[in-house]
């Protein structure tokens, strides 16, 4: 045993938490959190996008309605008009189901009836526009409708028939 001879070292105690260790898991916190605003953040971002595009398209949409003439605002018409738009990316139709493009576009025109009995004149039209996208497994959808009336033009042709 003389050979060797055992060297003690003294430790310090440990009392507590040492101030570098602190500092870490308060860095190592701050970074957790961090990583996880940018991800939400970015996650929202892309949300805010999909929506502004669907208004966007909306209100193509419902301003080709609106420069259309009455008798040319027809769900065939409409859906024809929408898939031209851009072929690849967006697609119309009256149904969900049957649409493949990342933006689906149900389509639904009807002639507005009042609750009045009797026979009325085909003078206003309701057009429902609904939008639908897929992001992150899940589905975001905007539907809009708005009214499109016969010009006076059209109505006095219509009396005259």
């Amino acid at each position: 045993m003389d050979k060797y001879k055992l060297i003690r070292v003294k430790s310090k105690k440990q009392n507590g938490i040492v101030v570098t260790d602190a500092i870490i898991a308060i860095f190592l916190l701050f970074v957790g959190i961090i990583t996880s605003l940018i991800g939400k953040i970015s996650t929202e971002k892309y949300k805010i996008k999909i929506n502004s595009q669907q208004i966007s398209l909306a209100t193509q949409i419902f301003e080709y309605v609106e420069k259309s003439s009455y008798e040319d605002v027809t769900q065939d018409k409409l859906i024809a008009y929408i898939n031209e738009i851009d072929p690849g990316k967006i697609s119309a139709g009256t149904s969900f189901d049957t649409l493949t493009t990342p933006n689906k576009v149900k389509v639904k025109v009807e002639k507005y009836t009042p609750t009045e009995e009797g026979e009325h004149l085909d003078l206003v039209k309701t057009v429902t526009i609904s939008i639908e996208n897929e992001f992150d497994n899940k589905t975001y959808k905007t539907e809009i409708s708005r009214l499109k009336k016969a010009s006076s033009q059209e109505v006095k042709k219509m009396l005259e028939k």
